[in-house]
């Protein structure tokens, strides 16, 4: 486990209702056996954006992915182990101030993105497709004239993650901000 990780093996219900409390994002991960319709040993993953779960999938051992669900996973979780859950964090982690880049309640004076730059996804080495599927997505929304009220009602994305995905654009510099 890296530096940066943090064990959540006390089991994944206890471990999700934690994150959610403290509002973590990443991937959470662990080796896992038991789950229906997989055979054999498998991988869990689930990422989290604000401590909500985004996606959801297991991994087989040929490296096949699963698109599962949150229950089915703390449900063999807590039947078959705890499993040895560890919370990776996100490869570009949300600004330190969030709230300060992006008003959660709407406004009038909802503050226009403006793209500076291109969205370069070759350049994202170890984000998985689904993550530079969802920045693509909003990145695609934005015309310098739509506000981020609009963005997220337009959004096919939960509003939380349409948010984050516009933190991390500007943690990037790949948009600014206009009032």
């Amino acid at each position: 486990m890296g530096k940066d990780s943090i064990d959540a093996s006390l089991g994944l219900l206890f471990s999700l209702a934690l994150f959610e409390r403290y509002r973590k994002n990443g991937l959470l991960h662990a080796e896992m056996h038991h789950v229906p319709g997989i055979r054999g040993r498998c991988k869990g993953f689930l990422h989290l954006v604000e401590g909500k779960v985004v996606a959801c999938y297991v991994e087989d051992r040929e490296g096949r992915r699963h698109a599962t669900d949150k229950d089915i996973l703390t449900r063999v979780d807590s039947e078959r182990g705890p499993f040895e859950w560890t919370l990776s964090p996100n490869p570009a982690p949300p600004s330190a101030n969030p709230r300060a880049d992006i008003p959660v309640r709407p406004t009038q004076n909802s503050p226009v993105p403006k793209t500076i730059a291109p969205l370069n996804l070759d350049r994202l080495e170890g984000w998985t497709s689904r993550q530079k599927l969802m920045l693509s997505i909003v990145y695609d929304l934005i015309d310098g004239v739509t506000n981020i009220e609009e963005i997220k009602s337009h959004s096919p994305l939960p509003p939380a993650v349409t948010e984050e995905a516009l933190r991390v654009l500007l943690s990037m510099k790949i948009i600014v901000m206009s009032v």
